[in-house]
């Protein structure tokens, strides 16, 4: 099973790649960051269950870019960058989740926003539904076998 700070990882993982000279934070910070950051969040959106066994989870992970620059062009170019090494997958471990509904927008003066969202299954209980046979009975026409 896969959990929600695999996928956060994975997203620090992807921004240290792109912005390594650019500091990181998750929500618990409040002050004391110094600009330009990143702030990352992770959204549960929804989890259905499929099956017995299966649950459908959609989320919504979202990057926060607190800019020093007052010139648009250039924060809205970092935020292109952005999108553009997110592309069309996020690779946790082994799996990878289509990224969907990406966009960026102006949130505040100088706060910018890049956020998608991605849906993945997951098994929450394997219970066969039937035994497994584990004894096969063969019988040949004309013996006694």
């Amino acid at each position: 099973m896969i959990g929600y700070q695999d996928i956060l990882k994975a997203v620090v993982k992807r921004l240290n790649t792109t912005h390594p000279t650019i500091p990181i934070y998750g929500d618990e910070v409040t002050e004391g960051y110094k600009v330009p950051c990143f702030f990352t969040t992770l959204l549960p959106i929804e989890s259905e269950t499929q099956t017995k066994n299966y649950i459908t989870t959609n989320l919504l992970i979202v990057i926060s870019y607190f800019s020093d620059c007052k010139d648009s062009l250039k924060c809205l170019q970092v935020m292109s960058k952005l999108k553009r090494a997110f592309g069309i997958c996020l690779s946790v471990d082994d799996r990878h989740f289509t990224i969907q509904d990406s966009r960026i927008e102006k949130v505040e003066k100088d706060v910018y926003q890049f956020s998608f969202r991605i849906t993945y299954h997951e098994l929450i209980n394997f219970e066969p539904d039937n035994e497994l046979i584990t004894t096969i009975e063969h019988h040949i026409e004309g013996s006694n076998k």
